[in-house]
C-alpha cells in the first residue's frame, strides 16, 4: 500500500498487525418472553391523559415507532420515537398528585437516517414454477468488510433476552442497529417491544427495538408474518428501522 504525506512526513498506511476491528453481532433468534402483566401497549397508550398523549406526539415529531409497559407501580411508562427525539411519559408524584412527565432526547437536524425492509412470506402450500425459484431475500445478506484487519463480534452489554430478541430481526437490520455503537462506549439500553396475533393462516408479530445511548439512538418497527407450517428464517417482513444522531450541546456565543 502507498505511503501518504501528512504534514511533511512521510507515513505508512500499513495497518497495525494487532488491530482489530469490531463488527456487529448477528444474533439467533430466542424465544419471545411473555409480559406477565398482560398489558398492551395500546392499553398503556390509554391509561395516560389525553394532554400527556399530545405533547409526547409534538415533541417526538410523530409517532413513527412507540412501545408502553407498567412501571413496577403499575402505571403505564411510554416511549415515542419521531423526528425530533425520542420521548418519554413516566409517572411521578409531585405535592402528593400523581402526574405525568415528559421527557424528550433532542435529535441532530436532518441527520436520521430511515430504510425500509420488505420481504414477502412464502406459501406456505409450497407452490412455485419450476422455471422461477425463491432467491436469497434482498438485503438481508449482512455486509462484511473486506479489508485485512482481524474482526471480532462487539460486545454491547445485551443480555440474553436482549440478544434473543434481537436476533429475531433481519440479519441486515440487526448489523444496522448496531453498527453506531461498535467501537464506542456510549452505556447502551435495549428497549423492545411485541405483540402477536394468530390468523387461520399466518402468525403475525409486531416487533419494536431499540438501542438507546449517549450519542445515538436506533429503532426498528415493523411486523413479522408467518405463514403456518413455514420455518421461522421464511417469514415475510415489513419493516422500517432508523439511525439517529443525538443532539450534541451547543456552545455558548
Amino acid at each position: 500500500m502507498p505511503a501518504v504525506r501528512t504534514d511533511g512526513e512521510v507515513t505508512d498506511r500499513t495497518p497495525d498487525r494487532g488491530a482489530v476491528q469490531e463488527v456487529a453481532q448477528v444474533h439467533a433468534a430466542g424465544v419471545l418472553p411473555t409480559d406477565p402483566s398482560g398489558t398492551n401497549r395500546e392499553g398503556c397508550w390509554d391509561l395516560l391523559g389525553p394532554r400527556t398523549r399530545e405533547r409526547l406526539e409534538a415533541q417526538a415529531g410523530g409517532r413513527w415507532a412507540w412501545w408502553g409497559e407498567l412501571d413496577e407501580d403499575e402505571y403505564p411508562e411510554v416511549f415515542v420515537f419521531g423526528p425530533l427525539g425520542m420521548c418519554r411519559a413516566a409517572s411521578v408524584v409531585r405535592e402528593g398528585r400523581r402526574v405525568y412527565l415528559v421527557e424528550r432526547v433532542r435529535f441532530e437536524p436532518d441527520a436520521l437516517i430511515r430504510r425500509s425492509f420488505h420481504r414477502d412470506a412464502p406459501d406456505p402450500r409450497g407452490r412455485t414454477s419450476r422455471f422461477f425459484r425463491p432467491r436469497r431475500p434482498v438485503g438481508d445478506t449482512p455486509v462484511r468488510d473486506s479489508s485485512s484487519t482481524p474482526a471480532v463480534p462487539a460486545d454491547l452489554g445485551l443480555d440474553d433476552r436482549d440478544s434473543g430478541v434481537l436476533g429475531n430481526l433481519p440479519a441486515r437490520v440487526q448489523e444496522f442497529l448496531q453498527q453506531p455503537f461498535l467501537g464506542e462506549d456510549q452505556g447502551v439500553v435495549a428497549k423492545w417491544y411485541y405483540a402477536a396475533r394468530d390468523g387461520e393462516t399466518d402468525r403475525q408479530t409486531w416487533i419494536v427495538f431499540a438501542l438507546m445511548g449517549d450519542r445515538d439512538v436506533t429503532v426498528a418497527s415493523g411486523v413479522r408474518t408467518v405463514p403456518h407450517r413455514v420455518p421461522l428464517e421464511r417469514a415475510g417482513w415489513e419493516l422500517d428501522y432508523y439511525h439517529a444522531p443525538v443532539r450534541r450541546p451547543r456552545p455558548a456565543p
